[in-house]
């Protein structure tokens, strides 16, 4: 164990990209030092050991973790996967580019919209950050935003076609995501 509970320590959240199932979150506790910062100090919370770190969880906590581990690889191979295959093979056969399965390709993406969807409502207050390419879970701070962005779809109209786009707006302000390594996180909501 990297954390030791008795000591200060904060949970967060990260966000990772998966190679074949896409972005998908992780939860972790993150041993605090004497001036309240984060350190380097870091492990995988899950459902298993969860109550360990009792005194710095609440019941959103505790719903996000659940969710976070049912999103993770081993427990996607273990949902959808009834026969006796290795984890590797499952998606190098799944998300084959020419043999794939892509209704399962499909099934998979559901379940982990509904899961990400969960994640997104839950964690508004909490900290999140995304994670490193070395796998460290605090390389980045993400902010939500207490208010809700607007979405507006523009449609241009000329002789020769129709050309339409949308506009995201919060708080009165244009948000620039086309073009600058901007990425939808889930669907619906998006």
């Amino acid at each position: 164990m990297k954390v030791a509970p008795d000591q200060p320590f904060q949970i967060v959240y990260s966000l990772f990209e998966h190679e074949y199932l896409g972005f998908l979150f992780e939860s972790f506790v993150v041993q605090v030092n004497d001036k309240g910062n984060l350190t380097y100090s870091h492990q995988n919370i899950s459902a298993q050991n969860a109550e360990e770190f009792d005194e710095g969880l609440d019941a959103a906590d505790y719903e996000l973790i659940k969710t976070m581990d049912q999103m993770q690889q081993k427990a996607v191979f273990n949902h959808f996967q009834k026969k006796k295959m290795k984890l590797d093979e499952f998606f190098l056969k799944v998300y084959d580019k020419k043999a794939g399965d892509k209704i399962l390709q499909d099934e998979i993406d559901r379940y982990l919209e509904i899961r990400r969807s969960k994640v997104l409502s839950l964690i508004h207050g909490k900290q999140l950050f995304e994670m490193g390419k070395d796998g460290e879970p605090t390389w980045k701070k993400i902010t939500i935003s207490d208010e809700k962005a607007t979405v507006l779809f523009h449609f241009r109209r000329n002789e020769e076609n129709t050309h339409y786009f949308p506009t995201i707006k919060l708080k009165e302000e244009k948000v620039h995501f086309f073009q600058n390594e901007s990425y939808l996180l889930c669907k619906v909501p998006a």
